[in-house]
């Protein structure tokens, strides 16, 4: 069970005083924007202002503040598949895909901080999947990645532990302050953390509000968690151009997700990223992955996605088109591709998400190994903010989600088989969220979105 009360000790901290604030980032950043006339705090469950909250490689923050978050999903999943038994080797557990599982996921506490002058930032989050999950995952048919199959890896107690320098900060152009940019920058960057690759995470997209982990995030989104990473981002304007080494090693259930996993940094990954009239943001990307070991071939991996944000009648909307391929040294290539939308009505309260993807699938050698034809997965939800405090900085919403699956025809009936071609997997449950934003001072903002 999740220690929620390590959780709420946190968050529910008083706070030393509170300030306005004249001015709030909106370039484009990874702090956590306030919708159009909405307080920080109140309803809205993540309501960015621009899709990147990734603070680092290569996305620049609010210089002279801090920037905390709390996120966690208790739930109730049934994978919607009678009649068939995930079983993963080593994991001391399995899941009986027709039954109902009590779940904990996605919960994390993140704290961001960059000094006035913003010469320097720093990042920390803690995922607390390895105590909640463990090392047999969670259930979700057609995932893969990590030693599993048909089930999602715990993410590790250090999900991201990065900090980078700006050296231009001191210059005319490039000079930051608290919700302005200079017109360049160059983040140098270390630590645990993301590799250049893809679009931004799963986790960290404002497309994806839903506790459901896409199938190819493994393909164009990965490695996310990796020790170390070190690379650099210079960015003109809206334009940015990054590179990052790191290493990359595949871990397995066996491996502890509380502790780094170090690798020498061998694999190298650059993307390019474009922002296109402040509403849309094109990348390229790809990355050489070496020496993931367990048995796994060293790969090319590129990437290719569209992300989009917009207003529409005090609506908030965030979509996201993306494709990736995953070409290893040996054995068939995997493609995967997905389009993601979100929707939040003027209130913030209410939010709607859905999602379509196919995905080819690195079967496992139970199966016969080789690349599946496409799973076809459809996913739609919804969750209402039940109950919210501007004070307190916390936010409660109930939700659904309902996922449609089609399982390729060659592997129903196979050894060990499907026993049948599609499922459907629902899921209800509680989503718990918080969002604090403070000055150099340490005092509390109420932030309006200019």
């Amino acid at each position: 069970m999740i220690r929620w009360g390590a959780v709420f000790l946190v968050v529910c901290a008083p706070w030393p005083g509170r300030a306005r604030a004249a001015d709030v980032p909106a370039e484009p950043s990874d702090v956590a924007h306030v919708a159009d006339g909405a307080v920080a705090g109140d309803a809205g469950a993540m309501p960015y202002a621009t899709p990147r909250q990734t603070l680092i490689p290569g996305t620049p923050g609010m210089a002279g503040g801090f920037h905390l978050m709390v996120n966690g999903f208790a739930h109730a999943q049934n994978p919607g598949l009678s009649g068939y038994t995930i079983d993963n080797p080593g994991t001391g557990r399995t899941f009986d895909a027709g039954r109902t599982q009590p779940l904990v996921t996605d919960d994390w506490v993140m704290g961001y901080g960059r000094e006035a002058h913003g010469w320097i930032e720093g990042l920390v989050m803690l995922n607390f999947e390895p105590a909640t999950v463990g090392s047999a995952g969670t259930p979700e048919l057609g995932q893969s990645g990590e030693g599993l199959w048909d089930a999602q890896h715990s993410h590790q107690f250090l999900h991201q532990v990065m900090i980078a320098f700006h050296p231009l900060a001191g210059t005319a152009g490039g000079a930051a302050r608290m919700g302005q940019e200079g017109a360049f920058d160059l983040s140098v960057f270390a630590g645990q953390g993301s590799a250049t690759i893809g679009p931004p995470i799963f986790m960290h997209r404002a497309s994806s509000p839903g506790p459901s982990v896409p199938r190819k995030h493994h393909k164009g989104e990965n490695p996310h968690e990796t020790f170390p990473v070190l690379g650099a981002a210079f960015r003109v304007d809206t334009t940015w151009i990054e590179a990052s080494v790191f290493g990359d090693r595949e871990l397995t259930p066996a491996d502890s997700r509380w502790v780094p996993h170090p690798g020498a940094p061998e694999s190298v990954a650059g993307r390019v990223r474009h922002i296109f009239g402040e509403a849309l943001e094109g990348q390229v990307s790809g990355e050489r992955l070496r020496d993931q070991g367990d048995g796994e071939p060293d790969a090319w991996q590129a990437s290719a996605s569209l992300y989009g944000w917009n207003r529409w009648h005090d609506w908030r909307l965030d979509g996201l088109l993306d494709w990736a391929i995953d070409v290893p040294a040996l054995g068939a290539s995997a493609n995967g591709a997905l389009v993601e939308l979100a929707a939040r009505d003027p209130s913030l309260r209410n939010i709607f998400w859905g999602r379509s993807e196919i995905n080819q699938r690195e079967e496992p050698a139970s199966r016969g190994g080789g690349v599946s034809s496409p799973w076809l997965f459809e996913t739609l939800g919804a969750e209402h903010v039940v109950t919210s405090s501007r004070h307190v900085g916390l936010q409660i919403g109930v939700y659904g989600e309902a996922t449609y699956i089609h399982i390729p025809a060659a592997l129903v009936g196979a050894t060990p088989d499907y026993p049948a071609s599609h499922a459907i997997t629902l899921d209800v449950g509680l989503h718990l969220f918080g969002m604090w934003m403070l000055d150099g001072s340490l005092r509390r903002m109420d932030n309006m979105e200019m």
